[in-house]
Order: C-alpha cells, then structure tokens, then sequence
C-alpha cells in the first residue's frame, strides 16, 4: 500500500480538511493548513488525493497508520 503524502509533501495550493471525527473544517490554503494542524499538534495527511480540492485528515500520523494497520487485519480476517 502506497504510504499518503504528509504535511510539507502535499502539493496542493488548497486543500479540504476534515478532523479526526471526518468533521468538515473547510477549505484552507495549504499554508493555512499546516498553521492549523501545528496548533493542534497533529499532522496533515492527504487521504483523498484526486478529488477538487485534495481531501486531507487532521490527525497524528502514528494514530492515522495504527487504524490502517487494524483496518487492514479485519479485512484479513486476522
């Protein structure tokens, strides 16, 4: 599975962010976005690269690769 681009390698000028909870929090300027997860302590990951504009998740990488990581067994059956 390919590893999602996060903070300084999103490429966009302007992405949507939602929070942990997939709460809209609207639509920034990339550079805004960062501010806003900085303050939060948390990192933005690009979770939906190809919609208009990029769809990106608030939230704590390790805590965001944990839920694949569980995801990925349920649906292994393990």
């Amino acid at each position: 599975m390919k590893r999602p681009r996060i903070n300084l390698e999103i490429q966009a000028n302007e992405v949507r962010v939602v929070d942990e909870d997939r709460r809209d929090l609207g639509v920034f300027a990339i550079s805004d976005a960062l501010k806003l997860v900085a303050s939060r302590r948390e990192d933005l990951i690009e979770i939906e690269p190809e919609s208009v504009p990029p769809l990106c998740q608030c939230i704590d990488y390790g805590k965001f690769r944990y839920r694949q990581l569980q995801d990925e067994k349920k649906r292994r059956g393990l």
